[in-house]
């Protein structure tokens, strides 16, 4: 269907495979943006998201306020739209199937050259010469790995997930790391880019530059301010979130905004904004 294709790239990519997206958190609330992300769950036949709740440790932080948040916010989103599947990393992070698994890829890539550098570029810079700075990569391989073992074939992540699924690639290559045959016939989807109110790319789901984000819970009048200073880029991004949400929740079919520009595309962005999301997750509509 045509609003499917707003929410993830759709070339080559068979979505009819039982799928997951992996769902983070932060500081500062749960942006607008993780709608889409939640809305997966009825377009496609058999997905679920993945709560990275175990990932904040890997930080060095507590993240227990954070997740109940993005765990609040998803419940609400649920009983708009309709349920989406949802499974914690701390349902299967500690049991010993688990732990073996991540121990043996743990070796593998700490021991080549190939796959400790690849695992290292997904580290930002100022961390990368850390003790245990492979953790958090190690594990989202470990993850993935995990999840493919149990029946998922499709992978679907921001573009930035792409470091990741790189070691994932690399490792199911000829068999020449131990590994022949690992995550085989394991497919990969990208969701299409989000952006912050300034037009600059963002992860989904983490709400860095609050003051540039529409975060959930916001209310009618904060959401007008803000788009009130929303680039034209942000402000079709932010049109597709509304339309798409509209049409789930309604049947709607998307407006025509993407050859309007300035009062009348804001008008159109704003009206989207509030019937597809903010007055239903708000209780006014």
């Amino acid at each position: 269907m045509e609003e499917f294709g707003h929410i993830v790239n759709t070339d080559g990519v068979d979505f009819g495979k039982k799928s997951f997206l992996g769902i983070g958190f932060g500081h500062g609330g749960v942006p607008i943006d993780v709608v889409p992300l939640h809305l997966l769950g009825r377009l496609l036949p058999n997905y679920t998201l993945l709560v990275v709740d175990e990932f904040a440790s890997f930080n060095g932080q507590d993240g227990t306020g954070h997740v109940l948040a993005l765990e609040r916010a998803l419940d609400r989103l649920d009983k708009v739209y309709g349920r989406t599947r949802r499974l914690s990393c701390s349902n299967f992070m500690n049991s010993d199937g688990y732990t073996e698994l991540l121990n043996s890829l743990k070796s593998t890539i700490e021991r080549n050259d190939e796959l400790r550098n690849l695992a290292r570029k997904t580290v930002p810079e100022k961390y990368r010469n850390d003790a245990n700075s492979l953790d958090y990569p190690i594990n989202k391989v470990a993850c993935v790995a995990h999840l493919f073992l149990d029946g998922f074939g499709l992978k679907i992540g921001p573009e930035r997930e792409r470091v990741y699924d790189k070691v994932l690639s690399v490792l199911n290559q000829n068999g020449r790391y131990g590994f022949k045959g690992f995550v085989k016939g394991l497919e990969f989807g990208y969701t299409l880019p989000a952006f912050s109110l300034s037009g600059k790319s963002v992860v989904p789901y983490i709400p860095n530059r609050k003051a540039d984000r529409i975060l959930l819970g916001d209310d009618e009048s904060q959401v007008s301010i803000k788009l009130g200073r929303a680039s034209e880029k942000s402000l079709k991004y932010l049109a597709t979130l509304g339309y798409v949400a509209d049409y789930v929740l309604r049947g709607n079919c998307m407006g025509d905004f993407r050859n309007c520009s300035g009062n009348q595309l804001r008008s159109k962005v704003e009206r989207s904004l509030m019937d597809g999301i903010i007055r239903p997750y708000n209780g006014g509509g």
